[in-house]
């Protein structure tokens, strides 16, 4: 900022500049402005299964399936099968 404050013909071209973004911003829509200064949304486990799920999966990994099968059939990455089995103390020789 320090160079722009000495040199008045790069001032005016700053201040333009800001002007132009203003007046973009100010014709978008009310939603797309908000959505682009938001992170999209963490879904956690446990949003994307139910109990009954989890049951499902413990019994399914218990008699023998692999994480990655069962992540695969559940849709969720590998490491939260194991995150799920490791929350619930399940091992496979209990």
């Amino acid at each position: 900022m320090r160079r722009y404050s000495n040199r008045t013909d790069l001032q005016e071209q700053l201040s333009q500049a800001l002007r132009r973004l203003n007046e973009k911003q100010a014709h978008e829509a009310p939603a797309s402005m908000v959505a682009a200064g938001q992170a999209s949304r963490v879904w956690r486990v446990r949003d994307r299964l139910t109990d009954d799920n989890v049951c499902e999966l413990i019994e399914r990994y218990r008699a023998g399936a692999t994480a990655r099968v069962l992540a695969g059939e559940f849709k969720i990455s590998h490491s939260s099968v194991k995150l799920v089995l490791r929350q619930h103390q399940v091992r496979r020789k209990d």
